[in-house]
């Protein structure tokens, strides 16, 4: 075997849950280079990764490059293996396009005829463990050590400390943000969570820039001092600030896969979504905090714009002292 090819063009939780597959491959394939294909705003993520040889970065969203270069320059690297967590159609083009003699997606995988071979797709597991299922069709026995880990550098680490106030008081982060509105617990809850640990601690909002304004108005809605890094941080600063925080509260998005990679314990808190989908986080300590009397959960895969029962009651009656209570407990552990 010499070169492989990952395909995750998914969002960054979906790339952070890629990487004990990417280093298992590694282990399994000694001596192979591993490339993976993923979108610009997930590519750093992958910065300092011992196990990744090259990053190709493909612009989806604006066709840079366009489908039929980015086919022929994936070509031109003659891989022998190629796996796709990513299940869409046009990653199953891309996979083909790679002429690697031995492709395994899973059976879910939308052009599915386009791979070598499948693996079963199995809602129940960890999205971790069956991501590395993948390695089973490939003839090789993965051993599940399912944590992602990611590598944040000195620089990281320096941009993270450099927002912090010199108060020598601990820190916890909050990441109220989400792509999907109906993962989003209430902007109220999360200011209580402000304005309880602020006594103590010094609060860390993070997000992307798109969360800046989101983090502003919890702030001044607590009433308390915090630190609003939303869009000041690198994906890799956010993951050395999570990496020295006591504990994360977070919505079900990526700084919840952020924080498993970096081994700090984890509030998660579901409204739409499930944990039996397999985005809890993995090998840290952690709380799930959700409302499990609704039969109208879940509502979707992924979440949505807005609840389609129009009463979004998995969030707002989650009340603030059971989040507040799930990471006094993970802050004793």
């Amino acid at each position: 075997m010499s070169d492989i090819l990952i395909i995750q063009t998914a969002f960054a939780g979906d790339l952070i849950l890629t990487t004990p597959l990417i280093e298992e491959t590694a282990r399994c394939f000694q001596g192979s280079r591993i490339d993976v294909l993923c979108i610009p705003s997930t590519a750093d993520l992958l910065a300092n990764n011992p196990a990744v040889r090259d990053l190709i970065v493909y612009d989806k969203r604006n066709r840079k490059p366009g489908l039929f270069p980015l086919m022929n320059q994936i070509r031109k690297k003659k891989y022998a293996l190629c796996l796709s967590p990513h299940r869409s159609f046009r990653s199953a083009i891309l996979a083909r396009a790679s002429g690697a003699p031995v492709r395994v997606a899973f059976d879910t995988a939308s052009g599915a005829f386009l791979y070598t071979a499948t693996a079963t797709y199995r809602q129940n597991e960890h999205e971790a463990v069956r991501n590395l299922s993948l390695l089973r069709r490939a003839e090789c026995a993965p051993v599940l050590d399912t944590s992602p880990r990611l590598y944040p550098s000195e620089h990281d680490a320096q941009s993270a400390a450099a927002l912090l106030p010199d108060t020598g008081r601990p820190h916890v982060c909050v990441a109220p943000g989400s792509v999907w509105a109906t993962k989003r617990w209430t902007e109220e809850g999360f200011a209580a969570i402000v304005r309880h640990f602020a006594v103590a601690y010094t609060v860390v909002l993070i997000g992307g820039k798109e969360d800046h304004a989101l983090c502003e108005r919890i702030i001044t809605s607590s009433g308390a001092a915090a630190v609003n890094a939303a869009g000041a941080l690198s994906l890799l600063g956010s993951a050395a600030m999570i990496r020295s925080a006591g504990v994360l509260i977070s919505n079900d998005s990526a700084p919840v896969h952020i924080a498993s990679a970096v081994g700090t314990p984890v509030v998660e808190i579901f409204g739409a979504t499930v944990p039996a989908f397999g985005f809890t986080p993995v090998g840290v300590p952690f709380r799930i905090v959700e409302h499990n009397e609704l039969e109208c959960r879940p509502c979707g895969i992924h979440g949505g714009k807005e609840c389609p029962i129009a009463t979004f009651v998995c969030m707002i009656d989650l009340r603030a002292e059971r989040v507040v209570d799930a990471a006094e407990e993970l802050l004793q552990v």
